[in-house]
């Protein structure tokens, strides 16, 4: 017989909820009245936006706003009463916290300085030891112009890349776990010579030619002369979106090359060892963007797609398989317990801001579906104002997401909580 606990329970994870060690990513649940006992309803997932109209001075976050919005928005997430008592709601001394922020666009559009030392104020407040916080991205060199100072020492707040290595069509560079990885096909020597045996390239678009042939990038990093010699064309075609013709040249001129290759572990991508390895809780700082390989990039995509390598070939499907398969990694979803999302400014026009908006808002949650599904409608909102085309229908890793229980992409399933601040 099913107990009215385990009812409950099964009745939070059909909704999408997802219980991160021990305490529930969503808010109180609302129990439905009358007069026999119920189920209560299911929970909804808490996004809180803190608004504040001196959020940026000169195109910067302004520090007395951010702290405001900081402290109103995590008590409001929370439903503690402190700023302290809200970080210690989540995070204990013990702790050894990742910030996962986002360097690309930097110093146009990046995670702020201003956030991070809130964030880190925050855990600090919670009892977190100092060198036992660690802001990171992907490559070292990418904190040149964050205003960040990279720290690997064992005083102080610890600042880092994964790797001084690029790590994007590499199954494996040094700061990556080779014993955590995720295996997909996509984009292998192997899916390839499959595809190119059905005819599947005589109708493809560019974006599945394009993303089907990333091995012959990686073959050429790998050291094959012959590769090599298509890696030229390979970083065009790149930003190419719509030379299908292009990648189709490469396709044809490789069919019968590589026949006797076998490129090892190309089906692999393994994940950071900052996560892997050094931290026990994730905070997320992410950017509210437009992307040509995701539609919008914020919460889920800024985690997924940075701490993974080999990831070029997971744009084939706009990254609908690979973000929510990347983020229901043991590393990865045992350790999301807060998602901060900057808004002030966001990216209408590609991840290096080649144009903005204001909005002057910063988001929280514990729900990284939910606040991307609120971010997703903003960010459309924002395009349509500036005469741009909608992004919803490449922007399906989101419901994606939901799909697999790593949130709710349901509206009336979000209790989105709007302050002043």
């Amino acid at each position: 017989m099913t107990t009215r606990r385990e009812f409950i329970k099964k009745a939070a994870i059909a909704t999408g909820g997802t219980a991160i060690l021990g305490r529930s990513v969503f808010g109180d649940a609302r129990a439905a009245t009358s007069g026999f006992p119920s189920a209560p309803a299911p929970a909804l997932s808490r996004v809180v936006s803190a608004a504040a109209a001196d959020m940026l001075a000169d195109g910067a976050y302004h520090p007395p706003a951010v702290n405001r919005a900081f402290t109103a928005g995590m008590t409001e997430l929370t439903g503690e009463k402190t700023r302290a008592a809200a970080w210690a709601s989540i995070f204990s001394p013990d702790d050894v916290v990742g910030l996962k922020i986002n360097c690309l666009g930097a110093p146009k559009i990046s995670s702020s300085v201003v956030s991070i030392q809130a964030v880190v104020d925050g855990l600090k407040s919670a009892g977190v030891k100092e060198n036992n916080i660690i802001v990171w991205d992907r490559l070292d060199r990418e904190f040149a112009r964050t205003g960040l100072t990279v720290n690997k020492s064992p005083e102080g707040v610890r600042v880092m890349g994964t790797s001084n290595v690029t790590e994007s069509i590499l199954p494996w560079v040094e700061g990556y776990d080779r014993d955590v990885f995720l295996s997909s096909e996509a984009g292998t020597l192997k899916k390839f010579r499959e595809l190119r045996r059905s005819g599947f390239f005589e109708t493809a678009d560019y974006r599945q030619i394009f993303n089907s042939v990333t091995w012959l990038w990686m073959l050429s990093r790998l050291g094959d002369e012959r590769a090599k010699a298509f890696e030229p064309e390979l970083r065009r075609l790149y930003s190419a979106y719509d030379d299908r013709e292009g990648t189709k040249k490469i396709v044809d001129a490789v069919a019968d090359r590589f026949d006797e290759v076998t490129i090892p572990d190309e089906d692999k991508s393994c994940f950071s060892e900052i996560v892997t390895k050094k931290i026990t809780k994730l905070v997320n700082i992410a950017v509210l963007k437009h992307n040509e390989d995701s539609g919008v990039t914020w919460a889920t995509k800024n985690i997924a797609l940075g701490v993974t390598t080999n990831k070029v070939r997971f744009h084939i499907d706009y990254c609908a398989q690979a973000i929510p398969d990347i983020l229901l990694m043991p590393c990865l979803k045992e350790k999301m317990v807060l998602h901060i999302g900057e808004a002030a400014k966001i990216s209408t026009v590609s991840v290096s801001g080649a144009r903005l908006a204001i909005d002057n808002r910063i988001f929280f949650s514990r729900d990284p579906v939910a606040m991307d599904r609120i971010g997703l409608d903003l960010l459309e909102e924002k395009r349509l104002a500036q005469g741009l085309e909608s992004i919803r229908a490449i922007s399906g890793h989101v419901a994606s997401c939901a799909r697999r229980g790593l949130g709710t992409d349901d509206l009336n399933q979000i209790d989105w909580r709007k302050i002043e601040v």
